[in-house]
């Protein structure tokens, strides 16, 4: 007997899907959160390192993803950080997200190349409502 193939079709009453932040329980004894992890919109888990929105060493990293995090656990923005960390493109983005509300900078350093990162900008970024 042929097995049938079923592909779920959201209806206009389902929620989009979004990223989310699972918080890593191996790390969840610490006193200080060093690390995170998101559930991106297609399910995939991306591990982050977790920085206060006004702390440069986040900016310091090249060929990251960074991730500018509401108090409410949300992802407002995200970037590639590049292959040379240009400074003053990054602290204009920093700046930027710390005055759209963003508490911390998420920086997920495990993407091995430029069209990794971009796929998992795309996976984490939050949807505009013309997306919707």
């Amino acid at each position: 007997m042929a097995a049938l193939a079923h592909s779920y079709t959201p209806d206009l009453f389902d929620e989009p899907p979004v990223a989310r932040e699972l918080p890593m329980r191996s790390t969840a004894s610490l006193s200080e959160r060093r690390f995170t992890a998101w559930r991106g919109r297609s399910g995939r888990r991306y591990v982050a390192s977790v920085f206060a929105a006004d702390d440069m060493h986040a900016l310091g990293f090249t060929d990251a993803v960074l991730l500018a995090v509401s108090p409410e656990r949300r992802i407002i923005a995200a970037r590639d950080s590049g292959p040379f960390g240009v400074e003053a493109a990054l602290s204009r983005w920093q700046r930027a997200v710390a005055a759209a509300g963003a508490c911390e900078i998420h920086v997920h350093l495990l993407a091995e190349d430029g069209l990794s990162r971009r796929a998992a900008l795309l996976d984490l970024m939050p949807q505009t409502d013309s997306e919707s």
